[in-house]
């Protein structure tokens, strides 16, 4: 259900998009005449394109994938984490992008996010620059690995391709056009790859809900299998009893036991979702008594036809000992209660709060902050705002309505979906011709290559810009310069496909944590220097430190609390910077250089 039939239609179409991405890295190959065009595209970005590439570059395959996912296993109270980031991105594009604009175009040249750090607090000893690029090249080398295996992934359930030999093709096609292209070819690519996502956001769900028949149709599937999962715990409760009146002679024949069994096969009849999982209770022996498949996955439909086989057996020849080992075997299954249409129900408030706190990943994004740099004017960042906002508004609801429909769609038509996850390829496969299919299926592609070349092109900035010139040769050319950032590309790309070989290497458990990381090290930064002129740069330092050191060692130690990272390690981040900068002095130039940015504002 999950591979999609290999097709020449949509085959074509995955060439056609992969080599439109190519093209334009060697359009704009001849045009990068200095590190500046390479990194930020000569600050000639317009608002679409700045927009849409700071959009397209943070979503990643998380929007047509994880999310979609999420809200079909948890509904509604998963779009908190939606809300929270359409907020933060908000704010971010409010107040974080003139500002940041005006300082790193008209006060200094500043082409990466660490060399504004070092120029805001004038580090001549480049104690911040080295911070920030071990912090960039770590968590953005485990990023583009993580997206790498996701494209990987993506190729392998599509056509049934090797993995080594989709992580390689998938790879190639990113490397080329960002070692190509730089900035431009990125951002060009990123404009046109959110289009796409956009498109496909917008179409499938609009599709799904007319084959589904209208909203309050999609309503009572989604409340009718809910209702059966609470249904199913209640049920499963009385298992002993039914079993204890199995064993009395012509216990078969009790008319209360022949009702709940009955329950119990429509409870399972009526819903199509995967909520039943092997429990470590279950012995291995059950696993010829229940229905499961290849993957280990149970589907209540599939129980409900073997319970139902068995029953009717033993009402006809009162043998009951299929009935007992069905019945028996269900005791050790456990059940999923489901409220997937309440906003509250299985949630508590600090986990709304944390949901919500993703917002504050914004504020330190560098992929996302190097798209306020490169704007053309500060004047189209209003336009840009509404453009960029606009789409990430649409694309969420988009993919949080592919979810929840999506539980609908396979409890409607019995649907037999293994991985969440995988919502939206199944419903391009299912509702959509085969063109129209590789269209769509593209759109994951175009997701997770948005997001990758832009995290290997801030990388190999950070390689060149922030390591080779700025510390070792400042007075190096823009050839040499440009040079080494596309080698930079190379090796970023050559670690994060060496760490992408084994699909099941355990880098997600980092990359989990890598957004909240960027957020409270760099996002405190970054706000408190953009709007508190009196930070010191001990201030700064402190605060990137305490930053990146409170999320890791929450995440690794006081997990169980179910506080996401970010909370605490933002927290402590800003008290250590008014903290320390308090008892520090402000270094020489940088109060006027500060109040210079507010006057141009």
């Amino acid at each position: 259900m999950e591979v999609v039939q290999i097709n020449t239609e949509i085959t074509i179409m995955f060439i056609a998009y992969s080599a439109l991405m190519l093209f334009i890295g060697f359009y704009f190959y001849r045009q990068n005449k200095n590190a500046e065009d390479y990194f930020l595209g000569g600050r000639a970005m317009g608002p679409v394109v700045s927009a849409l590439s700071a959009g397209a570059s943070d979503m990643s395959g998380w929007l047509l994938m994880g999310l979609p996912g999420a809200l079909y296993v948890s509904g509604f109270i998963d779009t908190y984490i939606a809300i929270g980031l359409t907020i933060g991105a908000t704010l971010n594009w409010l107040f974080v992008a003139k500002r940041l604009r005006v300082y790193t175009g008209a006060i200094t040249e500043c082409i990466t996010i660490p060399d504004y750090f070092e120029t805001r607090f004038n580090d001549d000893k480049h104690i911040l620059r080295i911070v920030c690029a071990i912090v960039i090249l770590i968590f953005f080398t485990f990023y583009v690995s993580s997206g790498l295996v996701s494209g990987a992934k993506l190729f392998e359930s599509t056509f049934g391709i090797e993995y080594s030999y989709a992580l390689s093709v998938g790879t190639l096609i990113i490397v080329i056009y960002t070692f190509l292209g730089g900035y431009k070819a990125v951002c060009w690519t990123d404009m046109i790859q959110g289009l796409l996502m956009l498109g496909a956001l917008v179409v499938v769900p609009a599709v799904m809900l007319s084959q589904l028949g209208g909203f309050d149709e999609a309503k009572r599937y989604i409340k009718l299998s809910d209702t059966s999962s609470k249904n199913l715990l209640q049920l499963q409760k009385e298992i002993p009893t039914f079993l204890k009146t199995l064993e009395n002679q012509n216990g078969i024949q009790n008319q209360n036991l022949q009702e709940h069994i009955e329950a119990l096969i429509i409870a399972l009849d009526s819903t199509q979702d995967r909520t039943l999982v092997k429990t470590k209770n279950m012995e291995s022996k059950m696993d010829s008594v229940l229905p499961f498949d290849k993957s280990g996955v149970l589907y209540p439909k599939s129980i409900a036809k073997s319970l139902q086989s068995a029953f009717e057996f033993a009402k006809s020849s009162s043998k009951t000992q299929e009935l007992k080992e069905i019945l028996q075997a269900l005791e050790g299954v456990e059940f999923v209660a489901k409220e997937r249409l309440s906003w509250f129900g299985g949630i508590s408030l600090l986990g709304i709060i944390s949901s919500l706190a993703w917002g504050l990943g914004y504020f330190g994004q560098p992929h996302i902050l190097v798209r306020f740099m490169s704007i053309r004017s500060t004047s189209e960042i209003k336009s840009a705002t509404i453009i960029g906002i606009s789409w990430m508004v649409l694309c969420l609801a988009g993919a949080c309505l592919i979810g929840l429909f999506g539980i609908a769609y396979v409890n409607k038509f019995a649907l037999e979906l293994k991985d969440p996850e995988k919502i939206f390829i199944v419903m391009s496969q299912l509702l959509f011709n085969p063109w129209i299919a590789g269209i769509l299926l593209s759109a994951i592609l175009a997701a997770i290559m948005s997001t990758a070349s832009s995290q290997l092109l801030v990388s190999s900035s950070t390689l060149a810009e922030d390591f080779y010139k700025k510390i070792f040769r400042q007075d190096a050319p823009n050839s040499v310069v440009l040079t080494l950032g596309k080698i930079g590309v190379l090796i970023v790309a050559v670690i994060a496909f060496l760490i992408s070989s084994d699909k099941n290497s355990s880098i997600l458990s980092i990359v989990a944590y890598a957004w909240a990381g960027f957020g409270a090290s760099f996002g405190s930064v970054m706000l408190f220097s953009l709007f508190w002129g009196r930070m010191t740069r001990a201030g700064a330092i402190a605060g990137m430190v305490m930053g990146a050191l409170v999320v890791v060692v929450w995440k690794n130690f006081f997990g169980f609390l179910n506080v996401y990272e970010i909370i605490p390690g933002f927290l402590f981040a800003s008290l250590a910077i008014i903290i320390v900068s308090l008892l520090t002095q402000v270094r020489q130039g940088t109060k006027e250089a500060y109040e210079t940015m507010l006057k141009a504002l």
